[in-house]
């Protein structure tokens, strides 16, 4: 490799990474977007809210004049581990809870005091101190609580009898588990799990069970191995089965239970925890049933993780296909692109698979999508399409009698380049495909594809670069063939010359890429060689004095309407 070659290879690093490649960066720089916007979400959801608060203001003003009268303990040992359930009660909690005269080292060893204190209502105050702490303006770091042994505490609380230091307990720990992967296998040595789990199928409290499905979700998210932990502790769809049946209509606990669910799903399933996680199943058929928003946007992601983890046919077993489909066009952007994704894993797997969203009406939703003023949807519209027209020819038939194919080459002539670059391939596939079937691919000669083929040769990407020489092979290997059979001249190859297609792909036989240079050179060779010296007057006859190409409205009978039926080409009637 000279050194031209060299500085081209490490311009901008170009050609250095594949599509798939890309891909794998998109996906992942998209579940770390998620990841992001959901911290956000859980910082703002940690906060101390007045309609989640357990407590009256009665109970607060009453408590708080009580609790103030006891006395400050002025002389507090430094922790060296957990404190046993004897220690001295007399703490100034009141001062804590009232004021702020007191440095943050103060007040929390005072509150880890007053969790070990045998009066109900300390108890109480401190954890929901530590909450505040914890969580408002996260004064008190997660990796404090856990150098100085509070979690034990906090899982102790748990299993107490009383509902509200459950729940208080259970806050907390659902605001550690948004930690670091390290902090997370802390509360999980302190045994958590089977105590979540335990308490998920015996509360009845919807305050209790909202944190509880927080917590797993978050520990489920962050490691496959974290969640293994969680599926082997208990039945998690007997759990959510009852939740679900105690509760009707769309409600808080529901919502988060929807996203735990699609952040178990996330990542590479294993054997050992395909059992569990199917268990599941049919708590998804529910709530995808549910008029919630929130809802409706974790399921189609929980269903999307499964399909990207090649249980394609999983999710059609569900019956859920017809509400993807419908969800597609759903007013909630939000909705509307988890269901794009989740039907774009689902036609990316084989023909039956594609056959049944055809059968769902998905073609008809596509011509409405394509036309969308978001330019997000249309690449998700298109990307769809794309894997329709790598199926069998009844369904890229079906497709062009929609009126799909039209509408796709108009975006690949007139749209940014990431639809372009969809449409290209949606266009490319199909014409590839429908090779056996000679109506087909001229009915999508005549929609107008050769110039926007033709135009796509000129952006700086390999892949469509080939799958555009293919398609233009394909195309011309068709003529070919009809015009040896009429005896008439291969036509198509003058549009291209014509259109500065020639002079492209003759660049093209000196590129880089191995796979580019032998199409290019095959097609020269194959098509564009002279055979005899009145080539290049035909090609001046064929305009005429108005500079009008005679040959568009004679030889290809171009027009508007996506029939295939009558077509005319070449004097040759199909």
């Amino acid at each position: 490799m000279n050194k031209k070659q060299e500085r081209k290879k490490i311009f901008k690093n170009r050609y250095a990474l594949k599509t798939e490649e890309l891909f794998q960066m998109r996906q992942k720089l998209q579940i770390e977007i998620r990841r992001q916007d959901r911290e956000k979400f859980l910082v703002a959801r940690r906060n101390y809210q007045k309609d989640s608060n357990p407590y009256n203001n009665d109970f607060k003003n009453e408590f708080y004049s009580n609790i103030s009268k006891i006395p400050r303990c002025n002389n507090i040992k430094q922790l060296d581990g957990i404190r046993t359930s004897n220690t001295s009660s007399n703490i100034g909690l009141g001062e804590i809870s009232l004021h702020n005269t007191l440095s943050i080292s103060q007040q929390f060893y005072q509150l880890i005091e007053g969790l070990n204190s045998n009066c109900v209502e300390i108890q109480l105050i401190s954890l929901s101190k530590f909450r505040k702490l914890l969580s408002g303006e996260s004064i008190i770091s997660i990796q404090e609580i856990i150098d100085n042994y509070a979690i034990p505490i906090f899982v102790q609380f748990l299993l107490s009898k009383n509902v509200d230091l459950r729940y208080e307990a259970a806050w907390i720990l659902s605001n550690i588990s948004t930690g670091s992967t390290e902090q997370i296998q802390a509360i999980i040595n302190a045994g958590v799990l089977p105590i979540f789990t335990e308490l998920l199928n015996k509360t009845t409290d919807m305050r209790l069970q909202n944190h509880i499905l927080w917590a797993l979700g978050n520990i489920a998210i962050d490691n496959p191995q974290f969640r293994e932990l969680i599926l082997r502790e208990g039945n998690l769809g007997v759990s959510c089965q009852c939740i679900l049946d105690a509760n009707v209509q769309p409600c808080s606990v529901l919502r988060t239970m929807s996203w735990t669910l699609s952040s178990i799903y996330r990542g590479h399933i294993t054997d050992s925890d395909w059992s569990q996680i199917s268990s599941t199943f049919p708590i998804l058929t529910q709530l995808i049933n549910l008029k919630d928003d929130e809802i409706l946007y974790n399921v189609c992601w929980a269903l999307s993780y499964l399909g990207e983890n090649n249980h394609i046919e999983d999710v059609i077993n569900l019956g859920v296909s017809p509400h993807l489909v419908n969800l597609m066009v759903h007013v909630n952007n939000e909705v509307q692109t988890a269901a794009l994704h989740c039907v774009r894993s689902i036609v990316s797997g084989n023909d039956s698979q594609r056959q049944v969203i055809i059968d769902c009406g998905i073609l008809t939703v596509l011509k409405s999508l394509l036309i969308n003023t978001k330019s997000s949807i249309r690449k998700d519209a298109c990307f769809i399409l794309s894997h329709i027209t790598t199926g069998n020819i009844d369904q890229i038939e079906h497709v062009i009698h929609v009126g799909l194919i039209s509408l796709a080459i108009n975006l690949m002539a007139n749209s940014d380049f990431q639809t372009q670059r969809e449409t290209c391939y949606s266009v490319c596939n199909a014409i590839r495909r429908c090779y056996n079937r000679p109506e087909l691919t001229i009915c999508i000669v005549r929609q107008g594809c050769i110039q926007p083929l033709v135009n796509m040769l000129n952006y700086m990407d390999n892949d469509i670069i080939c799958v555009v020489l293919k398609a233009i092979n394909s195309i011309l290997q068709l003529e070919k063939t009809l015009a040896v059979e009429n005896n008439c001249k291969n036509q198509c190859t003058l549009l291209i010359e014509e259109i500065g297609g020639m002079d492209r792909i003759t660049e093209l036989q000196n590129h880089e890429n191995d796979e580019i240079r032998l199409l290019a050179y095959n097609i020269i060779d194959k098509y564009f060689a002279e055979e005899d010296e009145g080539y290049e007057s035909e090609l001046n006859q064929s305009f005429d004095l108005n500079g009008q190409n005679r040959f568009l409205n004679k030889q290809f009978n171009y027009q508007s309407s996506n029939s295939i039926d009558n077509v005319e080409i070449i004097g040759v009637k199909i």
